[in-house]
Formats: structure tokens, sequence, C-alpha cells
């Protein structure tokens, strides 16, 4: 079985895969590798096709047929003793309606955070961001790991906010980066409903073990009393390691944005919000 994972980024994703890999049968990748960022590498990289997937289906296509095919999923699920592979990465949001789509029986989860608390996450203003997620000031001078990162990363291809990018700031580009993963996200839950389950990070945060024991559960991989357990002790401890983010939020609320920006914002998060009621009412 295989448990693909997808949100904007800055939803506790990595938090996630390191507890769900500590539950025996659990084989828990973050971005196609396990340890976070330590490695090693399970599934074959797909951040660099990120921004290609975005720009052409086509290219989604191509990407999971050669890179999350059902053979190599399989074959790294039982390279590692499970019997649930799971991947909470951000280049799921480019690549979960096509694997959707060639694998008819597989499910998927999205995870959704408030726009204002994920833009105020995203990024860093000073200093070399040790998780870099969203678009950074363009002015700022990035490090080599925060270019790496940057090469995947989804921006317009069209329209108005391709012709105002280059005079938008770090606010401005993470609202879009925002709005736009998860109106993919919402564009897949639309396409399969009954196999897309969404998980409100706010819910996530308050109580993990549930939300995602209910989770395995609806998927047909359910945990035992022991396994629940374990997942518990996971997430506990696996909180107690997550990256403290030094540098904190380094940008203010948006009441000191500009009229602009809180607009946008706004208009942003209510988009969202429509699409994320009407679609959970035809799941019921």
């Amino acid at each position: 079985m295989f448990l693909p994972i997808a949100s904007t980024g800055r939803t506790a994703t990595s938090y996630v895969a390191e507890a769900l890999n500590r539950v025996p049968g659990l084989v828990a990748l973050h971005e196609g590798h396990l340890g976070n960022d330590s490695g090693p590498d399970v599934l074959p990289m797909v951040n660099l096709d990120n921004f290609h997937c975005f720009k052409s289906e086509d290219r989604a296509a191509v990407v999971v047929s050669s890179k999350r095919s059902r053979q190599i999923l399989d074959d790294a699920c039982t390279e590692h003793g499970g019997r649930l592979l799971i991947d909470v990465a951000y280049y799921n949001s480019v690549l979960l309606a096509e694997i959707l789509r060639q694998m008819p029986e597989t499910h998927a989860a999205i995870i959704v955070r408030d726009c204002e608390s994920f833009v105020r996450s995203a990024t860093w203003f000073t200093g070399s961001d040790p998780m870099p997620v969203g678009w950074p000031d363009p002015a700022k001078p990035l490090d080599a790991r925060e270019k790496f990162i940057s090469m995947g990363r989804i921006r317009p291809t069209g329209g108005v906010a391709a012709e105002s990018w280059a005079e938008w700031g770090a606010v401005e580009r993470n609202i879009w980066l925002w709005l736009e993963t998860n109106r993919l996200l919402c564009n897949t839950w639309e396409e399969f409903p009954d196999r897309v389950h969404f998980l409100d990070f706010r819910e996530l945060v308050a109580e993990p073990t549930s939300v995602l024991a209910r989770l395995l559960a609806t998927i047909g991989c359910p945990l035992s009393v022991g396994e629940t357990a374990i997942l518990r002790e996971s997430l506990e401890a696996a909180h107690t390691r997550q990256n403290e983010r030094h540098g904190g939020y380094q940008l203010g609320p948006s009441d000191q944005w500009s009229a602009t920006q809180r607009q946008f914002l706004v208009d942003a998060q209510a988009e969202i919000e429509e699409r994320i009621r009407s679609l959970s009412n035809v799941q019921r």
C-alpha cells in the first residue's frame, strides 16, 4: 500500500513522517527519504521536477510513471519491511492527481494550514533558512541549499501573477504559493472525492494521534491498540526533537502588512475556505 501526503509545507510534515516511521509496519518518508534530510534516499528524487510538473500534466504523468511507479513503491516498501509506504512531501501537490490516476487503489491525504501563519513561517528575511519552504525576499542573498530548493519551487507561468511577479516581495509571492498549492490540492480532492482525505492543520496539531490513526483506519490500514500507543509516544518524542527555528517568525502579523497585501490574503483565504466547505459537503 502507498499513501502520499501533500501540503504547502510548514504543516508538520517532517514531524508526521518521523513519528509514523517509528510504528512497526509503516515506512514513512519525508520527501522520499528516511530521517528527514539525513537520508537515506528511498525513492528517486523528484524535487527538481516540481516546477516542470506544475507547468505540464504530461510531464507529471511521465515523472509518476518513471519515478513513482507501483513497482518502485512496492519494492521500497518490501525492502524496508513495511505493509504501508508513506511519503509526506510538498512536491506531492503537483503529482497527487496523476498518482491517483495511475494507481486506482491508492488513497491520499492533504493538509491545509491557514494562509497568514503559513506566509509568516514560510521564509526568513535574514540568515540561512535551515528548512526553506516559501519564496525568499527577492533581495535576500541565498546560500547553496536555499538556491537548490528554489529551483523546483512553483511560480506563475502566465496571467496577472506572472506580470506582477518581479514587483512582488516575499509576502505576495508566498500568498500566491499558498493559494496555488491549495488550489491544486482542492482540484485533486474534487477529482477524487472518495480517495483524498482532508486533514485540518489545527486538528493535526491539537490531536495528532487521533487524526493520524483515523486516517490510517480510513484507508484500510488500522492500528492496533499497541501500535496506537507507539504512535502517540513517537509523536511526543518527535515533537521534542523538532528543529526549533531560531529565527522565529521574521515577518510580522498581517495587521502590519500593506492594505494591498492584506486584501490579497483575505481573498486567498476566502477562496480556499469556500472550496474546503464545498468539498467537505460532497464527501459527506
